[in-house]
């Protein structure tokens, strides 16, 4: 089981590679690190995998499921597969 630290993702943690489908590994996990501190505006996106193929993100963050809130440092981040150009995967600043 692999797990990935938003910041330090890299193309081998999730099987990305250019115009290939993005793919993560079975039980892959997502941890993430906010060294920052502060409130960020509503509305602020993070994109997390930028998938440059057409096809969505075959797989799913045993941790990180679509539409899940969660708090990080006083901040709501919500989960979407479907971000960015439809196909990546994001964290926006929610209420």
């Amino acid at each position: 089981m692999r797990t990935v630290t938003f910041g330090e993702l890299t193309r081998t943690a999730f099987g990305g590679v250019p115009g290939v489908q993005a793919a993560l590994e079975s039980g892959a996990t997502f941890t993430f690190i906010d060294p920052g501190t502060g409130t960020l505006p509503t509305g602020t996106v993070f994109t997390v995998i930028n998938n440059t193929s057409a096809s969505p993100i075959a797989g799913r963050f045993s941790n990180l499921a679509n539409s899940l809130i969660f708090t990080n440092n006083g901040n709501n981040f919500k989960v979407n597969y479907t971000g960015g150009t439809g196909n990546d995967l994001t964290l926006k600043v929610v209420p």
